[in-house]
C-alpha cells in the first residue's frame, strides 16, 4: 500500500540523481515539463540526439561535479546542455552554487548563446537555506516534481505504468521528507490518512463493484480516484471524485481520455436535457460531471461524513446515468 513507504528508512542524494536521470531519458512529458520552468534565456536545439549523464567532464575543468546533465547533440558533437544540481539534506559546499555559474558560462562559450542553464532540485523546505544568487535558471522543488506525476496518473489505466509512477511518488515523498539528520519526516498527512480509511469503507458500501485507488494522502491529496472502471459500449474512462480546496461545492465527474475535442459534440446534443449533469475539458479528457459538496479531509471524518456520503451518492447516480446511455455516449463520441 502507498501509505506504507517502501522508501522512508532508506533514501540518499543519489536516489534523486537516479530518478532524474531515468525521468528526464525516458519520458518526454517530464523532460518538457521541467524545460519550461527554466526562466532564463534558454532554447534547446529542435533535433539531435538527447543524451542524460551523471557526472560528466565539466567543461570549465573546474574539478568539481555536476550531478546529472541533459544534452542535445548532433552527429556525436553537442549542442546544448541544462546542468542539474540535486540537493535533499545538505547545504551547498563552499563554492559550489558558483561553480554552476561558472560551468555555465563555460557552456556558453563553447556551445553558443541560449545553449547553457542549470537547475537547482530540492525539496520544498530545504530551497530556503539554497541561496545561489541567479546561479541556477530556475529552482524545482521535490513537491511539484510529485504534483507532476500524480497529474499524469489522472489519464492512466490502471496497470504497470500506473503502479510505476506510484512507487516513484513514494520515492520523492521520501526524499521530501529526509532531514539532514538522517532522519525521515513523512509527508502522509495522519489526519487524512485516517479519513481515507473511512472515506475507503462508506464508497464501498455505496459502489461497491468499484476500488478507491489508495492515495499518498499528502499535502495536496485532494482526490479520490476509483478502480474497476469499465462499461462494455464506452471507451475507457476514469472516475474522480474531487474534494476541493475549502470550497463549497465540488463535483464528481468522469473523464473520457483523449476526447476533449467531443465537448461540443457533447453539450450541442440532446444527451443532458432534463439532468444536472455538466460536459466539460479537464486537460486532454471529455468530464462528465455532478455538483457535490466540497470536502475538508482534514476535519475529523463524522464531521465531513454527511459530505462525503452526498458526494459517493450523486457518484452512484451519475454512474447508473452514464450506463443507461452509454449507447448514446459511444456514438457521440465517434461522431465525425
Amino acid at each position: 500500500m502507498l501509505n506504507e513507504n517502501a522508501y522512508r528508512d532508506s533514501v540518499r542524494e543519489r536516489d534523486l540523481d537516479n530518478f532524474l536521470v531515468e525521468e528526464l531519458s525516458s519520458s518526454d512529458d517530464f523532460r518538457d515539463w521541467l524545460l519550461s520552468r527554466i526562466t532564463a534565456d534558454f532554447l534547446p536545439p529542435e533535433t539531435g540526439d538527447i543524451r542524460v549523464r551523471k557526472s560528466p567532464v565539466r567543461a570549465s575543468l573546474d574539478g568539481r561535479q555536476t550531478d546529472v546533465e541533459l544534452g542535445w547533440f548532433s552527429r556525436g558533437d553537442q549542442q546544448a546542455c541544462v546542468l542539474l544540481e540535486s540537493k535533499v539534506a545538505d547545504n551547498f559546499q563552499t563554492g559550489q552554487a558558483e561553480s554552476y555559474f561558472g560551468e555555465v558560462q563555460a557552456q556558453l562559450l563553447k556551445l553558443g548563446p541560449k545553449r547553457a542553464a542549470a537547475v537547482l532540485v530540492a525539496p520544498a523546505g530545504k530551497m530556503p537555506s539554497l541561496q545561489h544568487n541567479g546561479a541556477f535558471a530556475a529552482d524545482v522543488t521535490i513537491e511539484e516534481i510529485i504534483a507532476f506525476l500524480e497529474s499524469r496518473l489522472v489519464d492512466l489505466d490502471e496497470g504497470e505504468l500506473s503502479r510505476r509512477l506510484s512507487v516513484r511518488i513514494e520515492l520523492l515523498e521520501a526524499l521530501a521528507g529526509k532531514r539532514a539528520s538522517g532522519g525521515w519526516v513523512a509527508s502522509t498527512v495522519a489526519e487524512k490518512k485516517d479519513f481515507g480509511i473511512a472515506y475507503e469503507q462508506l464508497a464501498s458500501e455505496i459502489l461497491p463493484d468499484l476500488k478507491v485507488r489508495p492515495s499518498t494522502d499528502g499535502p495536496k491529496a485532494t482526490t479520490r480516484i476509483f478502480e474497476a472502471m469499465h462499461i462494455s459500449a464506452l471507451p475507457n474512462m476514469r472516475l474522480r471524485h474531487e474534494f476541493g480546496k475549502q470550497e463549497a461545492w465540488k463535483y464528481t465527474n468522469v473523464q473520457f481520455p483523449k476526447q476533449a475535442n467531443r465537448v461540443a459534440v457533447l453539450r450541442s446534443s440532446a444527451l443532458l436535457q432534463g439532468t444536472s449533469y455538466q460536459v466539460e475539458t479537464a486537460g486532454q479528457s471529455l468530464s462528465i460531471r455532478a455538483r457535490t459538496p466540497g470536502v475538508n479531509p482534514m476535519r475529523p471524518f463524522e464531521d465531513e461524513q454527511h459530505k462525503v456520503e452526498a458526494g459517493l451518492i450523486a457518484t452512484r447516480d451519475l454512474l447508473a446515468w452514464i450506463r443507461a446511455n452509454a449507447a448514446e455516449i459511444a456514438r457521440l463520441l465517434e461522431t465525425n
